[in-house]
């Protein structure tokens, strides 16, 4: 999850070390913490108390000593860094005052509680982030479990079981009933009913019959069936989409501490406070004892670094989450809002995307003599099963003209192309009538129209197309020109008829389309824009576009339940208006003011506590009470500044 555009490339020590070392030491320094102040609230012997914070340095803060060793062997000023000095200067100044016969420079006993405290703040802060970074390459480990193991190879009418990666181009396997098919092929023996929903995303199970092609990973729930291997595992379907999903988490996974970014500029300005000190109380003393006053330098250094620093950012991100989830937005990748913000090129899916995806049918034709009802009750018939826009449309004019559906033999979907489905003897196709032409449909010139054609074919012969209609989300137009304000590349991407998807462009306002695509072509144009070094996100509806989301460094979809891949996109839009996409701008907005409003607070929160604890003019007995008070009040005032994120406009 990448919260910060100028965090350095390089993965941060933090997130090299597993969760289960800061968890360890985590539930140990708290412990350890405890120990201390109850020993502290007795009066123990100092000395006593100082073994106990040593053995909890020890035990507890060497990840963090580690860390900060190899972030400053790269050259990066990271908050491991910080926190490590903070932590030394504490233990030096608590140190001083324990042992030394003429004690530093200092209002406070000793700093052993601000240092386990920062400490066990720092263990459970990396403990978050690397738990987050090892659910995700848990994640792409399991992918591998949807593809399929092993496969019933056919050699000489003699069956062998053999890995499916094994599996090349000619050979032959049997599948059985309840089995997942090992390869994207052919069917050469046998009638069956498959579960493609994986593939197609179509929830029915789809008939298939002899030479019909049939894909890797989907299950086999009628008879056993012989298949031609067509394509490698690897280069099948399911391997393209595994491939996309596994890049896809890879790309979002956690790399760093969000506040490594601040913790350069953090650093300096409490080094020349720090050091400011020194010489205000060096010259006051009339430049006498320069060893006495470095106590002051160790204690504004010990306590530079606040507390409640480490909160500026994971309590902006769970508010944030919130308040989007009240404005129907459902973020389950953070990282979406700055690469959004920071995308030099943003994709539009047409149907389902800038228009609402609710197709209706407004006019019918037959070609030739042929009659209109009888193409409609082949039509509705064809799709009866299917679970797409322009289905959905032909069901419900089916509904309102009660027209009879026949019973289906075969189905099969292509997603973003097309239906196949044999009813009685005939084969019928419903699909675009680029798609028809394909499949060597002769489709003649059909004049050109504004709404969306659908094609239908018996037997191979073209019979005739409807046509449809799909009106705009609300504020598409308006969208789409904030964007292009903001000086970002607008490109709609469809597999829609060039005339369709150029009056739905025409009316948003987007210059740059790209008609009569499918899925893996879109997937393609997003890459080869990224390869130019670009910023690419993505806005489509649903499972035709899963490869380009993944792809894109920004996938967002607008809610569609039946989709299988919403879980593995950036955002989820659960809107009607197109306007999500630009909130999803002003929800980056606030989150990144909030956060750097955070740190300005915990900044000079924490300045004034060490005004307070550093001049005499408070009381030796109220300084406890001056610190602990400062550390939660900036934690509180920290918490509901990031609170304010719930109610966003």
């Amino acid at each position: 999850m990448k919260f910060l555009s100028v965090l350095s490339p390089r993965e941060t020590a933090l997130l090299a070390v597993p969760a289960k070392a800061y968890l360890y030491r985590f539930c140990l320094s708290v412990c350890f913490l405890a120990i201390i102040w109850y020993s502290l609230s007795l009066e123990s012997v100092e000395s006593g108390i100082f073994v106990l914070v040593l053995l909890s340095l020890i035990f507890c803060g060497d990840v963090l000593f580690k860390n900060a060793k190899a972030d400053l062997c790269h050259g990066q000023i990271s908050m491991s860094v910080l926190v490590a000095v903070s932590v030394l200067c504490c233990f030096g100044y608590s140190l001083a005052q324990t042992f030394f016969m003429r004690p530093l420079a200092g209002r406070l006993v000793n700093l052993y509680i601000p240092l386990l405290l920062l400490l066990s703040v720092y263990l459970w802060n990396g403990l978050c982030l690397s738990r987050s970074k090892e659910r995700t390459y848990v994640f792409i480990k399991k992918l591998n479990d949807f593809l399929p193991k092993s496969g019933r190879l056919l050699v000489q009418q003699r069956e062998q079981r053999v890995f499916a990666k094994e599996l090349v181009p000619g050979n032959v396997v049997k599948v059985l009933p309840g089995e997942r098919i090992p390869c994207d092929g052919v069917i050469v023996k046998g009638e069956t009913v498959i579960d493609e929903s994986l593939i197609t995303g179509n929830l029915l199970p789809a008939s298939k019959t002899v030479g019909r092609p049939v894909y890797a990973g989907t299950l086999n729930k009628g008879q056993e069936i012989n298949v031609r291997v067509e394509k490698k595992l690897a280069q099948s379907a399911l391997g393209d989409i595994i491939n996309a999903l596994a890049d896809s988490e890879q790309h979002r996974c956690v790399e760093h501490d969000p506040l490594d970014a601040y913790a350069p500029w953090i650093w300096g300005i409490v080094f020349l406070l720090a050091l400011a000190c020194y010489f205000y109380f060096y010259a006051q003393s009339g430049y006498t004892r320069p060893l006495h006053n470095i106590g002051f330098f160790l204690f504004v250094l010990g306590l530079g670094c606040p507390v409640a620093l480490l909160f500026c950012v994971p309590m902006p991100s769970y508010f944030i989450r919130r308040g989007a989830k009240q404005k129907h937005i459902y973020l389950q990748n953070l990282g979406v809002l700055e690469q959004l913000y920071r995308a030099d090129v943003v994709f539009f899916d047409k149907t389902g995307t800038l228009t609402q995806g609710k197709l209706q049918v407004t006019a019918v034709h037959a070609m030739g003599k042929k009659d209109e009802s009888t193409l409609l009750q082949s039509l509705i018939s064809a799709v009866q099963q299917a679970d797409i826009s322009f289905a959905k449309a032909v069901q419900e004019y089916g509904r309102v003209n009660n027209i009879s559906c026949q019973p289906l033999r075969e189905f099969e979907a292509f997603p973003g192309q097309g239906i196949r489905a044999v009813i009685g003897r005939h084969v019928i196709l419903v699909g675009l009538p680029n798609w028809l032409t394909k499949l060597s449909v002769q489709v003649p010139s059909l004049p050109a129209q504004e709404q969306m054609i659908v094609g239908v074919a018996k037997d191979g012969r073209f019979w005739g197309y409807v046509l449809l209609e799909d009106s705009l989300r609300p504020q598409a137009a308006d969208t789409v020109a904030l964007l292009q304000k903001l000086g970002k590349e607008v490109v709609l991407l469809s597999g829609d008829s060039e005339t369709s998807v150029k009056t739905v462009a025409h009316a948003c306002g987007i210059e740059k389309v790209n008609f009569g695509v499918l899925p893996q072509t879109k997937a393609e144009i997003v890459g080869n824009y990224i390869s130019l070094g670009k910023k690419v996100a993505m806005v489509g509806d649903g499972f035709n576009d899963i490869i380009a989301l993944l792809r894109a460094d920004a996938s967002i979809v607008f809610s569609s339940g039946n989709n299988v891949y919403n879980n593995w996109v950036d955002a989820v839009l659960d809107r009607e208006d197109l306007s999500a996409v630009t909130d999803l701008l002003a929800l980056y907005t606030r989150w990144i003011l909030c956060v750097r409003g955070n740190i300005i607070l915990s900044i000079i929160c924490n300045s004034l506590v060490l005004a307070g604890l550093i001049f005499p003019h408070i009381e030796t007995d109220v300084l406890p009470f001056v610190l602990w008070g400062g550390i939660a009040a900036t934690i509180t005032l920290i918490f509901f500044n990031s609170m304010r994120l719930l109610h966003i406009k």
